[in-house]
């Protein structure tokens, strides 16, 4: 079984749509999501309804959360105005079915969580704390999301290298993966939507996962971020 694993597409159409268009194009036998389908881009609907037809597996992560009234909207910072619009956009059946949704999941043999293994909805994994969140982990594979970095971690390996389009061989060892964030590839440093002008070109993040061959692949799929700014800018979100 081949599946198509992406997080943190956070309201942005056309990464979304490109990641869809390449899980297509590779004829995966499924797609998940980890989370956070909304928070800092113009398009929230869009991103759920398009989650909601498409994913056998779509977590909910700290963003929609907020959106659904679950947490306190202040505690994601800048983001407040974007889920004032998600709030604006989504219809009554949108936010019962997101209602519905968890921050985990077991499908295949894989662990799934938006954050981390320990608190599914905040916890960041980092290699600081790699090594306690696989102790906590049960299955051989887990998949997480929330810090937006593609990233692969096993006991006793601090660092394992990523190369896009390039197969990682996860053998019989237990591993914890990250497929990298779909709406802003990387951390925002200069601000999200410079973020997004920087790294558009080499493609919003998503990971092949093969589970009878045992191997990882991380893809990228390019994409014109300059509707979702233009978007963004007349709805008052800029950097939101």
């Amino acid at each position: 079984m081949r599946i198509a694993v992406f997080a943190d597409a956070h309201g942005h159409a056309e990464a979304l749509d490109a990641v869809l268009a390449a899980a297509d194009d590779a004829e995966v036998d499924a797609l998940w999501s980890l989370g956070d389908m909304i928070g800092g881009g113009p398009d929230p609907a869009h991103v759920v309804r398009a989650t909601r037809a498409r994913c056998a597996v779509a977590l909910l992560g700290n963003h929609d959360y907020a959106a659904t009234g679950s947490v306190e909207p202040s505690r994601l910072g800048d983001a407040t105005r974007s889920l004032e619009l998600a709030r604006e956009q989504l219809g009554e059946d949108d936010l019962a079915w997101m209602r519905g949704r968890r921050p985990a999941a077991r499908r295949e043999g894989v662990q799934c969580w938006h954050g981390g293994p320990r608190n599914p909805v905040w916890e960041f994994v980092t290699p600081s704390n790699a090594a306690a969140c696989l102790d906590a982990q049960r299955s051989d594979l887990g998949l997480v999301g929330h810090t937006h970095l593609a990233a692969a971690f096993t006991p006793g390996r601090r660092r394992v290298r990523i190369a896009v389009d390039e197969p990682l061989d996860l053998g019989h060892g237990k591993w914890l993966l990250n497929p990298g964030a779909v709406g802003a590839p990387v951390p925002p440093r200069t601000g999200w939507f410079g973020a997004l002008d920087a790294e558009a070109a080499a493609g919003a993040f998503w990971l092949e996962l093969d589970l009878e061959a045992r191997t990882a692949t991380w893809r990228r799929a390019p994409y014109d971020p300059r509707p979702a700014r233009e978007r963004a800018r007349a709805l008052g979100l800029d950097d939101a």
